[in-house]
C-alpha cells in the first residue's frame, strides 16, 4: 500500500520507530497528523488507507499522513496500545486528541478531522462535482462517468448510481448497490439510492412512464401528488401502488414522506 502514486506526496509518509518522535511527534506540533496503523494481511487496512491518502492529498497545507506498518513496526504498535488494525489516531501539538478505528467513508472522516482541524483545500483543486454535474444536465451522460471515474470512489458512487440509472444501466446501478459498505447503508443516500434503483424497476406504462420520469429528475411531490389522485381513481392499480411506494423515500422532508404514506393508506382503508 505504500507504493501508491499518492505516498510520492511530500505530506504522505511512512514512519518506524526511528522516525516517529521527528515525523510525529514534533510534526503535529506545527501540523496536525492523521497516524494510521496498518499491516498487509489486514483487507479492510487495505479499503482505508487510500481514503486517508485521498484526504491527505486534498489538505497538503493542513493534515499529514504518517503511515505505519505494525508487521514491521510490533514493539511501536504495542507502545501505542494498538488492538485492533485499522486504527486511525489525529495528533495536535504532541497529543494525540482522538482515533477510531475500522473503515469508514471518506466524507465521514473529513468531519470528524473537521471537529478538530481546520482544513483547507489545495487552491488549484478543480470543482469536479459542477463540472459533471453540468455535463449531466446535458445528457452527456458517457463523459459524466468518465468524469467520475477519475474522482474518489466515495466521492463519486452516488452520482454514477444516477447516471447509470439515467442511462437505464439498472443492473449496473445494482451492482454498484450491492458493493456497498456496512457504513454507506447506514446514509441516506444508499436510502436514496435503493429507492431509485426500485423505481427503475417498475414496469410503468406511458402515462406511468412520465411520472416515474418526472421522480428520476428530482421533481418527487408533484408525481406524488398526481399519483395520489390517479390511485384515488383507481384503488386496485397495482401498478399506482408500486411507484407511489418507491417514491415516497425520494422526498427529501421525513415529515411530508410520512404525510403522503397516510393519505395512501386512508385511500386503501
Amino acid at each position: 500500500m505504500t507504493d501508491t502514486l499518492l505516498s510520492n506526496q511530500a505530506n504522505i509518509i511512512d514512519v518506524t520507530a526511528d522516525t516517529f518522535m521527528a515525523e510525529v511527534i514534533e510534526k503535529s506540533k506545527q501540523t496536525p497528523v492523521l497516524l494510521d496503523f496498518w499491516a498487509d494481511w489486514c483487507e479492510p487496512c487495505k479499503n482505508l488507507t487510500p481514503i486517508l491518502e485521498s484526504i491527505a492529498a486534498k489538505h497538503p497545507e493542513t493534515l499529514v499522513l504518517a503511515k505505519v506498518n505494525t508487521d514491521n513496526e510490533q514493539m511501536l504498535a504495542q507502545q501505542m496500545g494498538i488492538q485492533s488494525l485499522p486504527t486511525v489516531a489525529l495528533l495536535k501539538d504532541g497529543q494525540i486528541i482522538d482515533n477510531f478505528m475500522g473503515v469508514k467513508p471518506e466524507s465521514e472522516i473529513t468531519a470528524w478531522i473537521s471537529q478538530h482541524v481546520e482544513l483547507v483545500f489545495e487552491t488549484e483543486e478543480p470543482v469536479a462535482d459542477d463540472n459533471i454535474q453540468a455535463l449531466i444536465d446535458n445528457k452527456e451522460y458517457e463523459a459524466a462517468l468518465a468524469a467520475l471515474l477519475e474522482l474518489p470512489a466515495e466521492q463519486a458512487v452516488w452520482q454514477t448510481v444516477d447516471v447509470h440509472l439515467l442511462m437505464n444501466n439498472v443492473e449496473a446501478a445494482q451492482k454498484m448497490y450491492d458493493a456497498l459498505s456496512d457504513e454507506q447503508l447506514k446514509t441516506t443516500d444508499a436510502d436514496q439510492a435503493k429507492a431509485k434503483i426500485q423505481l427503475a424497476l417498475v414496469d410503468a406504462g406511458d402515462e406511468l412512464g412520465a411520472l416515474q420520469q418526472q421522480i428520476a429528475q428530482g421533481q418527487v411531490e408533484p408525481a406524488v401528488q398526481s399519483l395520489l389522485s390517479m390511485l384515488q381513481q383507481d384503488l386496485g392499480n397495482a401498478d399506482v401502488k408500486q411507484l407511489l411506494i418507491a417514491s415516497f423515500s425520494l422526498l427529501n422532508d421525513p415529515k411530508l414522506a410520512a404525510q403522503y404514506r397516510r393519505r395512501m393508506g386512508s385511500l386503501l382503508n
